[in-house]
Protein backbone atom coordinates (compact mmCIF):
# COMPACT_ATOMS: atom_id res chain seq x y z
CA UNK A 1 0.00 0.00 0.00
CA UNK A 2 2.83 2.35 0.88
CA UNK A 3 4.50 1.67 -2.47
CA UNK A 4 1.36 2.47 -4.44
CA UNK A 5 0.79 5.67 -2.45
CA UNK A 6 4.35 6.77 -3.22
CA UNK A 7 3.86 6.11 -6.94
CA UNK A 8 0.58 8.07 -6.87
CA UNK A 9 2.22 11.09 -5.24
CA UNK A 10 5.12 11.05 -7.69
CA UNK A 11 2.73 10.73 -10.66
CA UNK A 12 0.76 13.75 -9.45
CA UNK A 13 3.93 15.83 -9.05
CA UNK A 14 5.22 14.91 -12.52
CA UNK A 15 1.83 15.64 -14.10
CA UNK A 16 1.62 18.94 -12.24
CA UNK A 17 5.09 19.96 -13.40
CA UNK A 18 4.16 19.27 -17.02
CA UNK A 19 0.97 21.31 -16.77
CA UNK A 20 2.60 24.18 -14.87
CA UNK A 21 5.36 24.45 -17.45
CA UNK A 22 2.70 25.15 -20.08
CA UNK A 23 1.46 28.16 -18.12
CA UNK A 24 3.11 31.50 -17.63
CA UNK A 25 4.14 31.20 -14.00
CA UNK A 26 4.51 34.94 -13.69
CA UNK A 27 0.76 35.40 -14.05
CA UNK A 28 -1.22 34.52 -10.98
CA UNK A 29 -4.85 33.41 -11.33
CA UNK A 30 -7.55 35.96 -10.65
CA UNK A 31 -8.96 35.69 -7.18
CA UNK A 32 -12.66 35.22 -6.74
CA UNK A 33 -14.84 37.51 -4.67
CA UNK A 34 -14.79 36.87 -0.98
CA UNK A 35 -11.02 36.44 -0.66
CA UNK A 36 -10.72 39.47 1.62
CA UNK A 37 -13.24 37.92 3.96
CA UNK A 38 -11.19 34.72 4.09
CA UNK A 39 -7.98 36.61 4.81
CA UNK A 40 -9.64 38.60 7.57
CA UNK A 41 -10.61 35.33 9.25
CA UNK A 42 -7.04 34.01 9.25
CA UNK A 43 -4.58 34.56 12.15
CA UNK A 44 -3.42 38.17 12.57
CA UNK A 45 0.16 37.28 13.37
CA UNK A 46 0.99 36.09 9.87
CA UNK A 47 3.76 38.21 8.28
CA UNK A 48 2.89 40.54 5.40
CA UNK A 49 6.27 42.01 4.51
CA UNK A 50 8.16 40.95 1.42
CA UNK A 51 11.13 39.64 3.40
CA UNK A 52 8.99 37.07 5.18
CA UNK A 53 7.20 36.10 1.96
CA UNK A 54 10.34 34.75 0.27
CA UNK A 55 9.54 31.37 -1.25
CA UNK A 56 5.82 31.68 -0.47
CA UNK A 57 4.45 33.23 -3.66
CA UNK A 58 0.79 32.32 -4.14
CA UNK A 59 1.48 30.43 -7.33
CA UNK A 60 -1.45 28.42 -8.72
CA UNK A 61 -0.84 27.71 -12.43
CA UNK A 62 -2.67 24.38 -12.06
CA UNK A 63 -5.97 25.90 -10.95
CA UNK A 64 -8.17 24.14 -13.57
CA UNK A 65 -6.77 20.72 -12.63
CA UNK A 66 -6.73 21.59 -8.94
CA UNK A 67 -10.40 22.56 -8.98
CA UNK A 68 -11.32 19.18 -10.47
CA UNK A 69 -9.40 17.32 -7.76
CA UNK A 70 -10.80 19.68 -5.13
CA UNK A 71 -14.35 18.82 -6.20
CA UNK A 72 -13.50 15.12 -6.05
CA UNK A 73 -12.09 15.53 -2.55
CA UNK A 74 -15.25 17.33 -1.44
CA UNK A 75 -17.31 14.32 -2.53
CA UNK A 76 -15.00 11.83 -0.80
CA UNK A 77 -14.95 13.97 2.34
CA UNK A 78 -18.74 14.27 2.45
CA UNK A 79 -19.33 10.57 1.85
CA UNK A 80 -16.60 9.01 3.97
CA UNK A 81 -14.13 11.21 5.86
CA UNK A 82 -16.49 13.67 7.54
CA UNK A 83 -18.94 10.96 8.74
CA UNK A 84 -16.05 8.83 9.98
CA UNK A 85 -14.52 11.79 11.83
CA UNK A 86 -17.92 12.65 13.33
CA UNK A 87 -18.36 9.07 14.52
CA UNK A 88 -14.85 9.17 15.97
CA UNK A 89 -15.71 12.35 17.85
CA UNK A 90 -18.93 10.89 19.27
CA UNK A 91 -17.62 7.41 20.08
CA UNK A 92 -14.21 8.26 21.54
CA UNK A 93 -13.87 10.13 24.84
CA UNK A 94 -11.75 13.30 24.79
CA UNK A 95 -9.22 11.80 27.21
CA UNK A 96 -8.72 8.83 24.90
CA UNK A 97 -8.35 11.20 21.93
CA UNK A 98 -5.53 13.00 23.73
CA UNK A 99 -3.85 9.67 24.50
CA UNK A 100 -4.10 8.56 20.87
CA UNK A 101 -2.69 11.88 19.68
CA UNK A 102 0.20 11.62 22.13
CA UNK A 103 0.98 8.05 21.05
CA UNK A 104 0.92 8.93 17.34
CA UNK A 105 3.18 11.95 17.92
CA UNK A 106 5.55 9.69 19.83
CA UNK A 107 5.67 7.14 17.00
CA UNK A 108 6.60 9.87 14.53
CA UNK A 109 9.30 11.29 16.83
CA UNK A 110 12.22 9.65 14.92
CA UNK A 111 11.19 11.57 11.79
CA UNK A 112 11.12 14.79 13.82
CA UNK A 113 14.60 14.04 15.18
CA UNK A 114 16.00 13.53 11.68
CA UNK A 115 14.43 16.76 10.43
CA UNK A 116 15.80 18.80 13.33
CA UNK A 117 19.21 17.30 12.60
CA UNK A 118 18.98 18.13 8.89
CA UNK A 119 18.02 21.70 9.83
CA UNK A 120 21.14 22.01 11.99
CA UNK A 121 19.06 22.13 15.18
CA UNK A 122 21.10 19.73 17.29
CA UNK A 123 19.64 20.88 20.61
CA UNK A 124 16.07 20.42 19.40
CA UNK A 125 16.98 16.98 18.03
CA UNK A 126 18.45 15.96 21.40
CA UNK A 127 15.41 17.22 23.30
CA UNK A 128 13.11 15.29 20.95
CA UNK A 129 15.12 12.11 21.52
CA UNK A 130 14.86 12.65 25.28
CA UNK A 131 11.09 13.25 24.94
CA UNK A 132 10.75 10.03 22.95
CA UNK A 133 12.60 7.99 25.59
CA UNK A 134 10.62 9.52 28.48
CA UNK A 135 7.23 9.18 26.82
CA UNK A 136 7.89 5.64 25.62
CA UNK A 137 8.90 4.48 29.11
CA UNK A 138 7.34 6.71 31.78
CA UNK A 139 4.50 7.75 29.47
CA UNK A 140 3.32 4.18 28.73
CA UNK A 141 4.36 3.95 25.07
CA UNK A 142 3.55 7.59 24.49
CA UNK A 143 -0.07 7.54 25.65
CA UNK A 144 0.86 10.18 28.23
CA UNK A 145 3.08 13.18 27.50
CA UNK A 146 5.28 12.71 30.54
CA UNK A 147 8.04 14.86 29.03
CA UNK A 148 5.75 17.88 28.81
CA UNK A 149 5.16 17.66 32.56
CA UNK A 150 8.93 17.83 33.03
CA UNK A 151 9.25 21.01 30.98
CA UNK A 152 10.19 19.39 27.65
CA UNK A 153 7.70 20.87 25.20
CA UNK A 154 6.95 19.25 21.86
CA UNK A 155 8.90 20.83 18.99
CA UNK A 156 7.30 19.55 15.82
CA UNK A 157 8.84 19.93 12.37
CA UNK A 158 8.58 18.31 8.95
CA UNK A 159 10.70 17.66 5.88
CA UNK A 160 8.76 20.49 4.22
CA UNK A 161 10.24 22.83 6.86
CA UNK A 162 13.66 21.27 6.33
CA UNK A 163 13.48 22.08 2.63
CA UNK A 164 12.39 25.63 3.51
CA UNK A 165 15.45 25.93 5.77
CA UNK A 166 17.61 24.96 2.82
CA UNK A 167 16.10 27.78 0.77
CA UNK A 168 13.85 25.65 -1.45
CA UNK A 169 10.77 27.63 -2.49
CA UNK A 170 7.22 26.43 -1.85
CA UNK A 171 6.52 26.00 -5.55
CA UNK A 172 3.16 25.77 -7.34
CA UNK A 173 0.03 24.96 -5.38
CA UNK A 174 -1.39 21.48 -5.96
CA UNK A 175 -4.42 19.61 -4.62
CA UNK A 176 -3.71 15.94 -3.89
CA UNK A 177 -6.52 13.37 -4.13
CA UNK A 178 -7.91 12.74 -0.60
CA UNK A 179 -4.85 14.37 1.04
CA UNK A 180 -5.88 17.87 0.01
CA UNK A 181 -3.93 21.16 -0.34
CA UNK A 182 -0.20 20.90 -0.88
CA UNK A 183 2.68 22.30 -2.92
CA UNK A 184 5.55 20.82 -4.89
CA UNK A 185 7.89 21.24 -1.92
CA UNK A 186 5.36 19.75 0.47
CA UNK A 187 4.76 16.75 -1.82
CA UNK A 188 8.47 15.99 -2.00
CA UNK A 189 8.57 16.34 1.77
CA UNK A 190 5.76 13.78 2.21
CA UNK A 191 7.48 11.36 -0.15
CA UNK A 192 10.78 11.79 1.68
CA UNK A 193 9.17 11.11 5.04
CA UNK A 194 7.91 7.77 3.73
CA UNK A 195 11.55 6.70 3.62
CA UNK A 196 12.49 8.39 6.89
CA UNK A 197 10.03 6.41 9.02
CA UNK A 198 11.97 3.60 10.76
CA UNK A 199 8.77 1.95 12.00
CA UNK A 200 7.65 1.32 8.43
CA UNK A 201 10.86 -0.61 7.76
CA UNK A 202 10.35 -2.64 10.93
CA UNK A 203 6.73 -3.36 9.96
CA UNK A 204 7.87 -4.71 6.58
CA UNK A 205 10.70 -6.85 7.97
CA UNK A 206 9.66 -10.50 7.62
CA UNK A 207 12.74 -11.71 9.46
CA UNK A 208 11.61 -9.99 12.65
CA UNK A 209 10.04 -12.23 15.28
CA UNK A 210 6.23 -12.28 15.24
CA UNK A 211 6.21 -10.57 11.83
CA UNK A 212 6.78 -13.37 9.34
CA UNK A 213 3.57 -12.43 7.49
CA UNK A 214 4.14 -8.67 7.89
CA UNK A 215 1.20 -8.49 10.27
CA UNK A 216 2.76 -5.44 11.91
CA UNK A 217 1.91 -3.50 8.77
CA UNK A 218 -1.74 -3.67 9.80
CA UNK A 219 -0.87 -2.00 13.10
CA UNK A 220 1.02 0.76 11.30
CA UNK A 221 -1.85 1.28 8.85
CA UNK A 222 -4.24 1.51 11.78
CA UNK A 223 -2.00 4.19 13.31
CA UNK A 224 -2.06 6.18 10.06
CA UNK A 225 -5.83 5.74 9.83
CA UNK A 226 -6.53 6.90 13.38
CA UNK A 227 -4.13 9.82 12.94
CA UNK A 228 -6.00 10.84 9.78
CA UNK A 229 -9.36 10.64 11.54
CA UNK A 230 -8.09 12.67 14.47
CA UNK A 231 -6.64 15.36 12.19
CA UNK A 232 -9.90 15.54 10.21
CA UNK A 233 -11.85 15.93 13.45
CA UNK A 234 -9.53 18.70 14.67
CA UNK A 235 -10.05 20.83 11.54
CA UNK A 236 -13.79 20.13 11.25
CA UNK A 237 -15.00 23.40 12.78
CA UNK A 238 -12.31 25.47 11.08
CA UNK A 239 -13.22 24.13 7.64
CA UNK A 240 -16.88 24.69 8.34
CA UNK A 241 -16.29 28.33 9.31
CA UNK A 242 -13.99 28.91 6.35
CA UNK A 243 -16.56 27.53 3.91
CA UNK A 244 -19.27 29.77 5.37
CA UNK A 245 -17.14 32.92 5.16
CA UNK A 246 -15.86 32.37 1.64
CA UNK A 247 -17.87 32.76 -1.54
CA UNK A 248 -15.28 30.49 -3.17
CA UNK A 249 -14.19 27.68 -0.85
CA UNK A 250 -11.34 26.71 -3.20
CA UNK A 251 -9.79 30.17 -2.95
CA UNK A 252 -10.33 30.22 0.80
CA UNK A 253 -8.47 26.93 1.20
CA UNK A 254 -5.66 28.12 -1.04
CA UNK A 255 -5.22 31.32 0.96
CA UNK A 256 -5.26 29.39 4.23
CA UNK A 257 -2.58 27.04 2.88
CA UNK A 258 -0.25 29.86 1.87
CA UNK A 259 -0.84 31.62 5.18
CA UNK A 260 0.40 28.45 6.84
CA UNK A 261 3.49 28.42 4.60
CA UNK A 262 4.20 32.03 5.60
CA UNK A 263 3.88 31.00 9.23
CA UNK A 264 6.54 28.33 8.59
CA UNK A 265 8.87 30.96 7.10
CA UNK A 266 8.21 33.21 10.09
CA UNK A 267 8.95 30.40 12.55
CA UNK A 268 12.19 29.45 10.83
CA UNK A 269 13.28 33.10 10.67
CA UNK A 270 12.60 33.47 14.41
CA UNK A 271 14.69 30.36 15.10
CA UNK A 272 17.56 31.75 13.04
CA UNK A 273 17.41 35.07 14.90
CA UNK A 274 17.31 33.31 18.27
CA UNK A 275 20.22 31.09 17.31
CA UNK A 276 22.26 34.08 16.16
CA UNK A 277 21.53 35.94 19.38
CA UNK A 278 22.70 32.99 21.48
CA UNK A 279 25.90 32.70 19.44
CA UNK A 280 26.62 36.43 19.82
CA UNK A 281 25.97 36.26 23.56
CA UNK A 282 28.43 33.38 23.97
CA UNK A 283 31.13 35.35 22.17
Amino acid sequence: MKKYTLFLLMFIVILAQIVSHAHNEKQLPKQSKGVDQVKDDLPDEMPDNDEEDIGVEENDPLEPLNRIVFGFNQIIDGLFLKPAATLYDVAVHDTIKVGIRNAVDNIFSPITVMNHTLQGEGERAFRTVFRFVLNTTVGCLGLMDAADGMGLKKESTTLNETFATWGIETGPYVILPVLGPSSFRDVYGRVGEFYMDPFSYAANNRHCAHNHHKQQRHILRAVYGVDGLDKRWQVHQGLKDLEKMSSDFYVGMRNAFFQRQRAIVQKLAARKTEKGARYTHRK
